[in-house]
């Protein structure tokens, strides 16, 4: 089978004639979809996590100035 690498190359990719390879081509779309999904689905989990750890980190920062303004208030009245 003689292919031109343009415009029949893509026609035969689109309908090939063995129906074999068709059937492999459109599993291959199929996982093709499956992929983009999950790979959209762990962005925004990654996106959530990196939300949800920069929230944690400023609440640890709140802490940890709490935590230092109460010692030294602390020890500031205890100093007399």
């Amino acid at each position: 089978m003689n292919i031109n690498p343009d415009e029949e190359f893509e026609q035969y990719l689109k309908d090939p004639i063995d129906p074999e390879l068709k059937a492999l081509f459109e599993e291959a779309e199929a996982c093709l979809q499956r992929y983009d999904a999950k790979s959209k689905q762990v962005k925004q989990l990654n996106q959530q996590m990196q939300d949800m750890t920069f929230s944690l980190d400023l609440e640890c920062a709140e802490w940890k100035y709490e935590i230092y303004s109460g010692n030294r208030n602390y020890l500031e009245d205890n100093s007399n």
